[in-house]
C-alpha cells in the first residue's frame, strides 16, 4: 500500500497521459480497420492520425503545465511500514482571534488575543483482520486556559476490533462517553466553544478499555468502558479504582416531510469513580484546606446525564443536563454536593448549506445547597460553510452573568477552521 503526498500531481499526469494514448491507439485502429468500400486513401488517413496526434500532444503539453510538472524531479511516496490494507493522513486547523471581557469563569484574566486554538495532524488505518486504529498529535493551545509555549500533545491513540457492528472493542486513550456535547467532534460542534456545564462536568480523554456498539439498522448504539481516572496522556491509575462509564443512545424518528429530512434523537449517560487528585475547576475544591483554591478533587464522584438533539430541514434543535455529586474526602467545600448545569440550543440555516445562525442559553450552578451562585451565558453565532466542516469561518458572541461578578460581560470570538 501506497500513501502519495507530494508526488500525487506526476502520479495524475502519468494515469491520464497513458489513458490519452490508449485511446489514440484504439482510434488509429478502429479508423484502419473500416470498411474498404467506403474508407478514405492512405494519405487521408495519416494526416488524419497525424491531427489527432498533435492534438494530443497539445493537450499533453497544457495537462504538463496545469500540474506542475518536471521530469527531473521524481515522484514522493510514503510507505506504511505495516501491512495496512489503508492508511491515510490528516488533520485539521483552528485559528482564532478573542476580544472583550469574561462571560464565565474560562475567561477570566484572559486579556484580547490571538491563538492557535487546536492544530492536529493524524494517521488512521486498517486491516484487513477487521482492526483499525487512529493516532493524533494537536501542536495547538488544545485549551481556553493561557499558555507558556506550544508543545505537542497526544489526544487520540487507540486500536479497535470492529469485526461486529454491535459489539466493537477499543483500547487506548479516547473521549470518554459522559456528554453528548463532549464526544461530539471538534469539527463539528456548531459553536466556537463548547457550553461551561461541558467543560465543567465531563472528562474529556482518558487510557481505557471499552465495548461500543450499534443495533436496528444503527438506530440505538451504546458504549460502555472503563478507564483509568486520572485524566489525559497520564499512565497511571490514581487508586485501585476505575472509572466506569456508559451512554445509550437512540433515534426515535428518521424520515422526511415535504422532502426535508427529520430526525430526533434521545441519549442518556452516567458515570461513576473514585478521584485521588483529578482536576476540576470551577467547583471550589481543595484537597489542601488553607491558601489559595486548587482545584484537586479527592473522592467519590457520580454523574448522570441527558441530552436530545432534533432536526427538521434547516432548523436544528439541542438541549443537554449534567448533574454530578462530588463527595470529598476532607469535606471541602461540602461533606457532600451536587453541581449541575444545561443548555439549550437553536441553529437554522439563512443560506442552505452555506450560512447557519445559531442562539444559545447554558446555566451552571457549582453547588445546589448554595443560593445565587449559578453563571449565565447567552452566545449569539454566524458560521459560514465555504466547503462544508473542511474550511468555515464562524464568528461568536458570548454574553454572561457570572457568578461573583457584577454585571454583564461580552467577548467576541472569531474562528478559521481548515481540515486536510
Amino acid at each position: 500500500m501506497h500513501v502519495l503526498l507530494s508526488g500525487g500531481q506526476n502520479h495524475t499526469y502519468i494515469m491520464k497521459s497513458s489513458t490519452i494514448y490508449a485511446l489514440a491507439a484504439v482510434s488509429a485502429l478502429s479508423t484502419w480497420q473500416s470498411g474498404a468500400a467506403d474508407a478514405p486513401s492512405v494519405d487521408e488517413r495519416l494526416k488524419k492520425l497525424e491531427g489527432l496526434v498533435e492534438g494530443l500532444q497539445k493537450e499533453n503539453a497544457d495537462l504538463k503545465k496545469e500540474l506542475g510538472y518536471d521530469p527531473k524531479k521524481p515522484a514522493a511516496y510514503t510507505r506504511a511500514g505495516g501491512k495496512e490494507s489503508k492508511m491515510t493522513l490528516g488533520g485539521f486547523l483552528q485559528l482564532q482571534a478573542e476580544f472583550g471581557k469574561a462571560p464565565d469563569g474560562r475567561y477570566n484574566g484572559i486579556e484580547d488575543r490571538f491563538l492557535m486554538r487546536r492544530a492536529r495532524v493524524n494517521v488512521q488505518g486498517s486491516f484487513l483482520e477487521n482492526f483499525d486504529y487512529k493516532a493524533e498529535l494537536d501542536l495547538g493551545a488544545n485549551s481556553l486556559s493561557e499558555q507558556t509555549g506550544s508543545r505537542a500533545q497526544l489526544t487520540d491513540l487507540f486500536l479497535n476490533w470492529n469485526r461486529y457492528e454491535f459489539a466493537n472493542v477499543k483500547v487506548g486513550q479516547y473521549k470518554t462517553h459522559y456528554g453528548w456535547e463532549q464526544i461530539l467532534s471538534d469539527t463539528k460542534v456548531l459553536t466556537i466553544e463548547r457550553s461551561l456545564p461541558n467543560d465543567r462536568l465531563t472528562d474529556g480523554r482518558q487510557v481505557g478499555a471499552g465495548v461500543m456498539g450499534s443495533v436496528l439498522d444503527k438506530r440505538l448504539s451504546y458504549a460502555v468502558s472503563l478507564f483509568n481516572g486520572s485524566s489525559v496522556n497520564n499512565s497511571f491509575n490514581d487508586n485501585d479504582h476505575f472509572m466506569y462509564v456508559a451512554r445509550l443512545q437512540g433515534t426515535a424518528v428518521k424520515t422526511e416531510v415535504n422532502k426535508l429530512p427529520v430526525e430526533w434523537n434521545l441519549g442518556i449517560n452516567g458515570l461513576t469513580t473514585k478521584d485521588n487528585g483529578v482536576s476540576k475547576s470551577g467547583l471550589g475544591i481543595d484537597a489542601v484546606a488553607g491558601g489559595a483554591v486548587d482545584n484537586s478533587f479527592v473522592g467519590d464522584r457520580n454523574a448522570w446525564g441527558v441530552d436530545t438533539q432534533f432536526k427538521f430541514g434547516p432548523v436544528d434543535l439541542f438541549a443537554e443536563y449534567l448533574r454530578s455529586r462530588f463527595e470529598p474526602n476532607n469535606s471541602v467545600p461540602a461533606n457532600g454536593f451536587e453541581a449541575d448545569g444545561w443548555y439549550l440550543m437553536g441553529a437554522y440555516y439563512l443560506v442552505p448549506k452555506y450560512l447557519q445562525a445559531l442562539v444559545r442559553f447554558e446555566s451552571f450552578d457549582p453547588d445546589h445547597s448554595v443560593k445565587g451562585n449559578t453563571t449565565d451565558v447567552w452566545t449569539f453565532g454566524l458560521t459560514y460553510y465555504i466547503k462544508g466542516d473542511d474550511l468555515k469561518l464562524a464568528a461568536n458572541y458570548l454574553y454572561g452573568d457570572q457568578d461573583g461578578v457584577n454585571g454583564h460581560k461580552g467577548r467576541l470570538l472569531l474562528r478559521a477552521q481548515v481540515m486536510f
